[in-house]
C-alpha cells in the first residue's frame, strides 16, 4: 500500500506542475509518514548523506567548467575545429554541429550544457543555410545526448556514487557508445537533410564554391584542420588532461573535475582572453543556482531509494524481471522499456539515483556486467533528455532557436528511433562497453 500511495502522490504532483525535486520528497514523506513507523528524522539525515559524498561533488565542478567553456571562447574554437574536419560533407553544418557537441561533451559532460554552449552557436548559423529552425533545434538537442555518455560524464558519477561502481572505469566504457550515438546521428542527419533537400554539396557548388583538383582540395583541408588546431590547441587538450589523469593515477574523478574549472578559467580569461571578471561572476552564479537545483533533487533522490529499499522494492523487481524470464536478452529489453518510459517523466539525475539501486540486484543476478548497465542505464535516460513531456533538452533547444515545442516533435521521431537502434547494438553487444577494459 506504501507504495502504491507513493507512487500515485508523485506522479500527480509531476502532472499538476510541482517541481521534481518536492514532489519526490513529498511523495516519499507522505507515504513514510502514513504507512510506516519510520523516524521522519531520517529524510533529513539522508538527504543530508546523499549530497555529502567526494565523488557527487564532482557535479557542480564539471557544471561550472561547461558554463566557463561555453562563456570563454573553447566552445566557439571546437565548433570551428569540427567544421574544418567535417563540412564536405551533404548536411555539412548539421554534422558540424553533432560533432562540435561530440567534442563539447567530453569537456563538459553534460547534456543541457552541451545543448545550450554549441546550439546558441550553430542554431543561428543553420538558419542561415536553410534548415528549418525545429530541425536545427532537434538536431542540437540531440547532439547534446552525446554529452552525458562520452567521459567525463555526470551520468557515470552519479552512477558510480549510487552503485559503488569505480566511475573510472565506466569513463572507460563510455567511449565507444558515445562515439557510436554521435556517428548514427551524422548519419542520420545525412539522410534527413538529403531528403529535405538542404545543405547538399552540389547546392553548395552552384551557390559559387570553386570546384578545384582533389590534391589542391586535400592540401587546403589540411591546411585549415592545422590552423583551426592550432587556434583551439589549449580547448583541445582539455579532455587529454582530465581523462589522462585520472587513468595515470595522478587525480580521482573529482579532483579532475575541480582541475577542469581551473583550467578552463586560466585558458578563457588569460590565453583566449573573450571572458572577462565579470563574466566569471555571472558564471559563478547560474552554476551555484544550478548545483542547488541539482543538490535539492539528489537530496530527496536518495531518501527515495532509500524508503523503497527499506519496503523491499528491489527484492520484488528482481523477482517479477526473473519470474518473467530467466534470459537476460528478455530481461534487459524490459528493462530498457521501463527506463524509457522513466525518461519521459524523471530528469537522468533523480532517475538514476532512484532506479540503479532497485535495479541492479537483478542485472546481477543474471550476471550482467554492472559497468556494462550503467552504460545501458546512462543511454536510455540520455535519450529521455529529447522526449517529452520532460525533455531537458527540448526545452533549451526550443529556447534558444526561439520556437515553439511542439514544432519539433515530427523531427524528434526520426532521431529517436536512431538513438533506439543505438541502444539496442549498446545492449546486446557488451564489447562496445567492455573492450577498453
Amino acid at each position: 500500500m506504501a507504495m502504491l500511495v507513493l507512487f500515485i502522490a508523485l506522479f500527480f504532483m509531476l502532472i499538476v506542475g510541482v517541481p521534481v525535486g518536492f514532489a519526490i520528497g513529498g511523495a516519499t514523506m507522505v507515504s513514510m509518514f502514513a504507512f510506516t513507523d519510520l523516524n521522519m528524522v531520517i529524510v533529513g539525515q539522508y538527504n543530508y548523506s546523499g549530497i555529502s559524498s567526494f565523488t557527487v561533488m564532482a557535479i557542480p565542478f564539471f557544471m561550472l567548467a561547461g558554463l566557463i567553456m561555453s562563456t570563454g571562447g573553447i566552445a566557439r574554437r571546437i565548433v570551428n575545429f569540427a567544421s574544418a574536419l567535417i563540412d564536405f560533407v551533404d548536411g555539412a553544418l548539421g554534422s558540424v554541429t553533432i560533432l562540435a557537441c561530440m567534442f563539447f561533451g567530453a569537456l563538459s559532460g553534460s547534456g543541457m550544457a552541451t545543448t545550450s554552449a554549441i546550439g546558441g552557436m550553430m542554431i543561428p548559423e543553420m538558419k542561415k543555410k536553410g534548415y528549418h529552425a525545429p530541425y536545427a533545434a532537434t538536431l542540437v538537442c540531440f547532439g547534446g545526448i552525446v554529452g552525458p555518455i562520452i567521459p567525463p560524464s555526470l551520468s557515470f558519477v552519479l552512477y558510480g556514487a549510487t552503485t559503488g561502481t569505480p566511475v573510472p572505469s565506466l569513463f572507460l566504457a563510455g567511449i565507444l557508445p558515445g562515439i557510436l550515438l554521435g556517428l548514427v546521428f551524422i548519419a542520420m542527419n545525412t539522410l534527413m537533410t538529403k531528403r529535405m533537400g538542404t545543405d547538399l554539396k552540389a547546392s553548395r557548388t552552384a551557390e559559387g564554391e570553386e570546384k578545384v583538383p582533389l590534391k589542391e582540395a586535400m592540401k587546403a583541408r589540411w591546411q585549415r584542420i592545422w590552423e583551426t588546431t592550432k587556434d583551439g590547441f589549449w580547448a583541445l587538450l582539455s579532455p587529454a588532461i582530465i581523462l589522462g589523469g585520472i587513468y595515470s593515477g595522478m587525480f580521482t574523478p573529482t579532483e579532475a573535475a575541480c582541475v577542469s574549472v581551473v583550467y578552463s578559467a586560466l585558458i578563457s580569461l588569460f590565453v583566449y582572453r573573450d571572458m572577462k571578471l565579470k563574466d566569471l561572476y555571472d558564471v559563478l552564479l547560474d552554476a551555484a543556482v544550478l548545483n542547488g537545483i541539482t543538490s535539492f533533487l539528489l537530496g530527496y533522490s536518495t531518501v527515495f531509494s532509500t524508503f523503497m529499499t527499506f519496503e523491499k522494492v528491489p527484492q520484488s523487481i528482481t523477482a517479477f524481471l526473473t519470474g518473467v524470464s530467466d534470459s537476460p536478452v528478455v530481461v534487459l529489453l524490459l528493462i530498457n522499456l521501463f527506463l524509457l518510459v522513466v525518461g519521459l517523466f524523471l530528469d537522468t539525475v533523480p532517475a538514476i539515483i532512484v532506479m540503479a539501486p532497485m535495479l541492479l540486484p537483478t542485472v546481477k543476478a543474471l550476471g550482467i556486467n554492472p559497468i556494462h548497465f550503467g552504460v545501458v542505464m546512462s543511454v536510455n535516460l540520455a535519450i529521455g533528455l529529447c522526449t517529452p513531456p520532460y525533455g531537458c533538452n527540448l526545452f533549451v533547444g526550443a529556447a534558444v532557436a526561439k520556437i515553439r515545442l511542439d514544432s519539433m516533435f515530427k523531427y524528434i521521431v526520426p532521431f529517436f528511433i536512431a538513438s533506439v537502434a543505438a541502444l539496442l547494438l549498446i545492449t546486446y553487444v557488451p564489447w562496445f562497453s567492455l573492450v577498453f577494459l
